[in-house]
């Protein structure tokens, strides 16, 4: 505490006033003027540990704050007179160029003091070995595999996520809307209780439940990490750590579902770097290899309404199961045609005997 009296002479002809301050005893901290980070990578943790000491002549209650950007461990704490603690100052910026801000530290006399933090963010040299995976063709109900490379030519240990998107503003806008619509799920289950006709501790309780549950679903949106996620293409590891000079292999999974071609999109968020890295990523699906054992069935000349029949094998030369059904033709003489059976399976590398009856009820030449 800081004391202040005045001491006043009065004399024949004047008075003078004396004033005397007296300082009370303070608790300083030693932090430095200035703290300068430098160069460091954008969107990774780089830390300062700093070991100060209480200088002062009692002991120092005080708090540490800082601005984002920068961070500040611990927040708050006590050191008596001439003992020491490590203060952990870091600076993880989030997009590139040159970034400032104080560190204050409160007193708790009420005084604060200051220290400017600089440092400067940059890309670092990572990148994928390529931008566009092509896995080969595969069967459909099968699975293909193909590897890629991400290298870590800096000197710093990167942390990687495959996303869905290839920014953070797109992921804040997706969880934005699912929170309006849990909100609004809440809404309505808010207006059903109040029309119910239960007693109020129920109602209360059922309330209470409501809250927390929406609660819970809010941290989940909120704690999701929004990673990549197709029922096409799977990426494994989805996350993890990539030392420095080194590289990670990455294992692209394709199972397509269709006989088509598919392209997806991921994007990769690795600390080193601002943008966020893309991937194109393409397959195309193969159906099952059905033919028949020939492509043309010459009838010749027969009798009007008498029956004839064939036999065609119709073969699987794929690695998967094949599903057949017939498409019942539609035309007048299309109709005079059976096939048995019309629907079945065929096992890879066999074959299914088709039986084909042909009972004509019209004259002339016919081609179907």
């Amino acid at each position: 505490q800081d004391y202040f009296h005045e001491v006043i002479c009065t004399t024949e002809r004047e008075k003078f006033i004396v004033p005397i301050w007296a300082i009370g005893a303070r608790g300083i901290l030693d932090f430095p003027d200035q703290l300068d980070f430098s160069v460091c990578p954008v969107k990774y943790d780089t830390q300062k540990t700093l070991l100060v000491r209480n200088v002062g002549n009692r002991a120092a209650l005080f708090q540490l704050s800082t601005k984002s950007p920068f961070s500040v461990i611990p927040a708050k704490g006590a050191l008596n007179i001439g003992d020491a603690v490590q203060v952990t100052v870091g600076f993880q910026p989030l997009k590139t160029g040159d970034r400032a801000a104080s560190l204050v530290v409160h007193y708790d006399t009420g005084e604060d003091t200051h220290t400017s933090l600089r440092g400067r963010a940059v890309d670092v040299h990572i990148r994928l070995d390529r931008n566009t995976v092509t896995v080969g063709k595969t069967y459909i109900t099968l699975s293909n595999r193909t590897t890629l490379l991400i290298h870590n030519l800096s000197n710093v240990t990167a942390f990687f996520q495959w996303k869905a998107f290839d920014n953070q503003g797109q992921e804040d806008q997706l969880k934005l809307r699912q929170y309006q619509k849990l909100c609004q799920q809440a809404k309505d289950k808010l207006s059903d209780l109040l029309k119910d006709c239960e007693v109020d501790i129920t109602r209360q309780e059922r309330l209470t439940l409501l809250n927390r549950s929406l609660w819970s679903e809010k941290a989940k949106v909120r704690e999701d990490p929004m990673l990549f996620c197709d029922d096409i293409f799977s990426l494994e590891p989805q996350e993890g750590e990539i030392g420095p000079n080194s590289s990670a292999e990455i294992s692209v999974f394709f199972k397509p579902q269709e006989a088509r071609v598919y392209k997806r999109a991921a994007y990769c968020d690795i600390s080193g770097r601002e943008n966020r890295l893309p991937l194109v990523l393409i397959g195309e699906g193969l159906g099952p290899q059905l033919r028949f054992s020939f492509e043309k069935l010459h009838i010749g000349e027969v009798f009007v309404r008498a029956s004839n029949c064939y036999e065609m094998k119709l073969l699987n030369s794929g690695p998967i199961e094949a599903a057949f059904s017939l498409a019942p033709p539609s035309t007048a003489m299309g109709s005079c045609f059976t096939f048995l059976p019309q629907e079945g399976r065929v096992a890879p590398n066999r074959h299914q005997d088709i039986w084909i009856s042909f009972c004509p009820t019209m004259l002339g030449e016919f081609e179907e």
